[in-house]
């Protein structure tokens, strides 16, 4: 189960649509407002994994393969929409830029094919269960995820000066996002 952990945490920590959202969403809005983000990420995919190892013998393979068509569909779009934002930073938030809700975080993990292939690898590779599987990500997953948080909140005053800088760490957000695509 060690050698889960250390895949567990490797997985959380590395850079992943999830991570640069959320990164992202800490420059953009700060924190506290990211935080239903932060929680729909951390309680999704542990949900995600959860669920997963039951839903995995029933799925035909097919669906799997749609599912990641979709989803690289969708993070392409996010990735560009980063990679795009306004540079006008906006912690309150309005009705046209605002992060992620607690919601909107939970169901991108069914459709996140880093996530996707962390759950499917996680429960074939090793030999656990799938509670085994989902309470360690439950452990792990706060730690890993509120690192990109918090560091995207320390980069938000540096960022509002230097605007090159700033669209420069979007775009590498971005980039980041699509990349991760490459591996999945």
């Amino acid at each position: 189960m060690f050698e889960f952990f250390i895949f567990a945490f490797v997985t959380a920590i590395t850079p992943g649509p999830n991570n640069s959202l959320l990164m992202a969403s800490g420059i953009k809005f700060g924190r506290k407002a990211s935080i239903p983000h932060f929680l729909g990420i951390w309680l999704g995919f542990t949900f995600l994994f959860f669920v997963g190892g039951f839903l995995l013998t029933y799925v035909p393979a097919e669906i799997f393969t749609y599912l990641q068509y979709v989803g690289y569909a969708v993070i392409t779009y996010i990735a560009y929409r980063v990679a795009t934002t306004s540079l006008v930073t906006n912690k309150k938030g309005s009705s046209v830029e605002k992060p992620f809700t607690f919601i909107q975080a939970c169901l991108f993990q069914w459709i996140n094919p880093k996530g996707v292939v962390m759950a499917v690898s996680g429960l074939t590779a090793f030999n656990i269960t799938n509670n085994q599987g989902a309470f360690i990500y439950f452990l792990v997953l706060p730690f890993c995820v509120g690192i990109w948080l918090i560091l995207g909140e320390q980069l938000q005053n540096s960022l509002e000066k230097n605007k090159k800088v700033a669209r420069a760490t979007y775009v590498v957000l971005g980039i980041s996002m699509i990349a991760s695509l490459l591996l999945a």
